[in-house]
Formats: C-alpha cells, structure tokens, sequence
C-alpha cells in the first residue's frame, strides 16, 4: 500500500475547500453502539456523520461496513475515516472497509486519520497480502500531540471542517468535531431591489456576500444585505475517554456531543479504571460544553442504555441513547 503519512495541522490554514453539499444540515446514524464487542443488538463502534452528497465514518469496528450499506450510504461518497484510538472494537472494520473500496476501483483519495502507529499497522497488513487496496489512494494522517486541525488535500476536498483532541484513555486516544461551514446570513430581498439589485444572478451573488456592480454602475457591498452568519450544524465525537478536559472543548457550543457511556454511574471507579466514563459524567461533560443534545454510546454488554440515560438526564435536559441505525438529525438553533 503506498500512502502518505502526514501530520495535523495546529493551525487552520487555508479554509476548507468549498463544501459539495447544499443542505444545511448533518445526520448523525449510529452504526454500532457497543463496547469492547459487538452484540446481537449493537455492532462495534462506529457512526456516521452525513451530509447531503458526503458524508465521514467516525471509528469503523467490525461490521461497519455492512451496517453502512443497511443505512444507505454510498461508500462513494466517504470523505474520511476517523478512528479514535486502535483497540480492535474501533479499529478492525477499517482493512475490510479499504479493501471493499479498492474492489470498486475508486481513484477519489480516502483520508483516514487516527493516533500514530495506524500507518504501520495497516502497511503490516499490506505486506501480508491482508489488504487489497488496488489503486485506492489512501491518505493516512497520524495524529500526535494535542490535536488540531485535520486538513483534506486539494485534489479531495471535503464538505466538512474536522477538529481534532487528545482524550484521556488507556492509550493513544483522539475525539473529532465534524462540521458544515459557516453560511451567510439571511438576505433582505426586499432592501436590495430597492437599492436598485434587478431581479436575478446579482441577487444570488449578493447571498453569497460578495459585491456586485449595478447596471447603473454603482457597486454595492453584499454584507448590508445580509443578516447574522448562520453558524454551521457541528457534532462533537468523544470515545473512549475518562472525563477530561478536551471532551469539553471539543463538545464546546456542539448541536450534538457522541460520548462514550460504557457503564452506570454506580460503576464509575471502574470505567475509571478501564479508561472510560459513565453516563452522569458524560452529562456532566455535555451541561458544561453547553452542548445541544448529548448522544450516549459505547454501553458495556451488561448495561441498559435506556437506564444509563435515564441517570445522565438528571443532570443535561437532552439526553438520547444510542441505537443502531436510528439516526438524529443535526441542525443550529
């Protein structure tokens, strides 16, 4: 397999290449909400944050790819594969998922990003004939430090903004926050025909802020048409994680927090010991993010996802537990 290892950028840079979607919301689906292995109910880890015409796999457990395709999704349309960490209920679906993308001849790069060591282990599997990529170009971001901005090559750009933070597991962990840029306010149709805009493609221009030249000559400056920046529709992704501080930044104004929930609280010490946290301290998480919904996932087979929410719904007022397959969508106020 021949791949490019880069590192992130702390830094925004350039801004994102233009978006392929015009929906100006994400969908959120589940496509495996176990921990440690899958069950009869719940796959491995894995979600899918969708836009319209693109869409990214956060973790990519075994069966990710079967639970993609009852969902819907086109693997043609996959900007991204993000894995949080590479303990196998994370990581495992990944080769199956690259090598189903080779046997469909796809040329369009693939980013897949994840903790340093992820480039080795899936070169490891190539040399061993266990990873039949074809002539997939797959771009491998290895993530180290604090995190930061995962940047998309030009020749692939993405529809999404995706942030990057170190969280606090038993080894090597990183969360993602995946967003739809920024949009122009509402504009005032009324306000610009009477500034004298003709019906038409000026009007679109002015949407879109930019200045326009009238027939009469005048220029006018597009923002004064416009209403506050829409902010764009965000989802914060927190697995595997004791309660840390990076879950809150990243979860920070989120429409929706995915963080892990493996056990009820009355087991806190050992989700503690294991590296990972409980509903009530992912709420409490979410309360201090001042996140819209919290999405609990990531339940240990011996637990009720429906109880562990119930418990964390005393301290956020938005508190949903993960399903397979049951998505959320995800607007901005």
């Amino acid at each position: 397999m021949s791949a490019p290892v880069e590192g992130p950028s702390g830094a925004a840079g350039e801004a994102q290449a233009k978006a392929r979607t015009s929906s100006f919301r994400l969908r959120a689906v589940p496509l495996g909400t176990s921990a440690g292995r899958p069950t009869v109910a719940r796959g491995a880890s894995a979600l899918a944050i969708v836009a319209e015409g693109a869409w990214v796999l956060c973790d990519c457990g075994e069966g990710a790819q079967v639970a993609a395709l009852r969902a819907g999704l086109a693997f043609s349309r996959l900007d991204a594969v993000l894995i949080t960490h590479l303990h196998g209920d994370h990581f495992n679906g990944l080769p199956g998922l690259l090598g189903t993308l080779g046997l469909e001849g796809r040329e369009r790069p693939l980013t897949v990003a994840g903790p340093r060591g992820i480039a080795s282990l899936l070169e490891a599997l190539a040399r061993a004939g266990s990873l039949g990529v074809g002539g997939l170009p797959v771009r491998i971001v290895e993530l180290e430090g604090e995190g930061g901005t995962l940047e998309f090559p030009r020749e692939a750009p993405a529809a999404f903004a995706v942030e990057t933070r170190a969280l606090a597991h038993r080894v090597p962990t990183f969360g993602y926050r995946v967003s739809l840029p920024d949009r122009p306010g509402t504009l005032d149709v009324e306000g610009a025909v009477a500034a004298g805009v003709p019906r038409g493609p000026l009007l679109a221009e002015l949407k879109e802020g930019r200045p326009v030249v009238l027939p009469d000559g005048r220029r006018l400056d597009g923002s004064r048409f416009l209403g506050p920046v829409r902010r764009g529709p965000s989802v914060a992704y927190a697995l595997d994680t004791t309660p840390c501080r990076a879950a809150v930044e990243l979860g920070r104004g989120a429409d929706l927090l995915v963080h892990e929930s493996t056990y009820e609280h009355a087991r806190a010490e050992l989700a503690h010991a294991r590296g990972h946290s409980t509903g009530v301290e992912a709420a409490r998480v979410a309360l201090e993010a001042s996140a819209g919904t919290l999405l609990l996932t990531h339940f240990s087979p011996s637990v009720d996802g429906e109880r562990v929410a119930d418990e964390a719904r005393a301290i956020h007022p938005r508190v949903v537990a993960a399903a397979d397959q049951q998505g959320l969508d995800v607007t901005p106020p």
